[in-house]
């Protein structure tokens, strides 16, 4: 068994092992040779302050494009660093736009998430937009983890490990949030494969430019497994299992009422329990006037819930908030729990087409225990979705074991990850420490009556 300064020793030896450039590039010509030979007219534009040209991968891409067709038909490709560079490509690009991917959801999004730095890449085409995505940039230590605060030796030459490596991971799309637009494209310039060929290899570039260990490409469409021979070649993988938690809504349920009578015995009477606390709670609807007023109670309560989850990418603050529902209106709600006049828990919540999705929530949990707060947010938001003919109640990652108990089932989430420069035991611990945050400590439940007696039938 290894010392702990051959341990040591071995982590610095693979942290600076690997070159990222030569690990990049595998596969490349491969890209070019499939997707880049049918759009070999692409071009690089050099944003002011950036050096393409230093790059290696933007030799291998300015080789595959340097057949130009046509000066006016030649796409261009320029990769920003802010929102503001971008917006009047966003105005012009119609074709498919959702609002993840508007100026005013990106503008709310960097102004909250200060500690993160975003990459914005556009592809043009007779100067319009043909193609947009945007990439977020981390840099993860031991203090995501909360490895500071634990005093176990292993844990101790991981945090050793990140504090001295900064570990720097480049993800398409957002952090905050599952199953949302990343990117969009003009259906009559790409195919969906070839759109994310294309993404996949502006990935590859940023990457390059900035030296990360890690590419994720995540809420990317089934389509995307398509192109799965020339991902594999670059070297993503699908990693550990992620997933989510989703509750089938009954179209019979006219209110929280009848989802209470379809409960079995013992699922019942708990969640009377948590209801009956319920009744001491006010529970309100927070207009924009309201979340402006409650910001400073919502970012003390957000800490509480950050501070109990074992890792985060970045903390949020109420403004975030209040800049979403600037951007969402109605389809963007809070609401607020109070006892005797003060604010002890929150949530928020996304109504989709189909779907009324729980988000970010804040808790005081001095006041949990008495008053059953996270119980209530599950009870208020499946509430929500009965009220408003909802088929699925989406409530996100962690607390599987309670969202289990409401009724709800996970729901696997694909994405692919591409890592460079970690030794692979400090992967394979990466892996073990995800999965050890949910698996093996929840278990499906039935809380509903149908529901068991499918089972027992079965």
């Amino acid at each position: 068994m290894p010392g702990v300064f051959d341990l040591i020793n071995l982590l610095i030896a693979g942290s600076k092992g690997i070159s990222i450039f030569a690990l990049l590039t595998t596969g490349l010509f491969t890209v070019c040779n499939s997707y880049f030979m049918n759009y070999s007219s692409l071009v690089l534009n050099t944003p002011t302050g950036n050096n393409y040209d230093d790059c290696l991968v933007a030799g291998f891409l300015k080789r595959c494009f340097s057949k130009t067709r046509s000066a006016k038909t030649a796409p261009e490709l320029v990769i920003h660093n802010h929102v503001s560079e971008v917006k009047e490509a966003l105005n012009q690009f119609k074709v498919g736009a959702a609002p993840e991917i508007s100026f005013e959801y990106l503008s709310a999004l960097e102004k909250s998430l200060p500690g993160i730095s975003f990459r914005y890449a556009v592809i043009n085409r007779g100067n319009v937009p043909v193609l947009f995505a945007y990439f977020q940039l981390f840099t993860i230590t031991s203090k995501n983890f909360k490895l500071e605060k634990n005093k176990t030796f292993i844990k101790g030459i991981f945090r050793f490990f990140l504090d001295f490596h900064k570990i720097r991971i480049l993800q398409l799309g957002n952090s905050l949030r599952t199953e949302t637009e990343s990117y969009s494209y003009d259906t009559k310039a790409f195919t969906g494969v070839e759109a994310l060929e294309a993404i996949a290899a502006v990935a590859e570039k940023i990457a390059a430019d900035e030296k990360v260990a890690a590419v994720i490409l995540k809420d990317i469409p089934g389509i995307a497994f398509s192109a799965g021979n020339l991902l594999d070649e670059m070297g993503y993988r699908k990693p550990w299992n992620d997933q989510v938690m989703e509750m089938a809504v009954d179209s019979n349920w006219k209110s929280l009422a009848d989802y209470t009578a379809a409960l079995s015995r013992k699922y019942k009477a708990r969640a009377n329990k948590a209801l009956a606390a319920r009744n001491l709670l006010k529970i309100i609807p927070l207009s924009l006037a309201d979340l402006h007023k409650y910001e400073p109670e919502m970012n003390h309560l957000c800490k509480e819930v950050a501070d109990k989850q074992e890792f985060i990418f970045s903390k949020l603050d109420g403004a975030y908030f209040t800049s979403l529902k600037h951007v969402y209106g109605e389809d963007f709600e809070v609401s607020g729990y109070f006892l005797d006049g003060k604010l002890v828990a929150f949530y928020s919540a996304f109504i989709n087409a189909g779907a009324y999705e729980i988000y970010y929530i804040g808790i005081d949990y001095a006041a949990n225990n008495d008053y059953q707060l996270y119980f209530n947010i599950l009870f208020s938001g499946l509430e929500r979705a009965i009220l408003l003919r909802k088929s699925v109640l989406k409530l996100g990652r962690t607390s599987f074991d309670a969202k289990a108990s409401l009724g709800a089932k996970p729901k696997s989430l694909d994405y692919l990850i591409k890592l460079a420069g970690i030794p692979d035991f400090v992967i394979k611990w990466f892996v073990c420490y995800f999965s050890s945050l949910e698996d093996g400590k929840w278990k499906q439940r039935s809380p509903l009556k149908n529901a068991e007696a499918k089972i027992a039938q079965g």
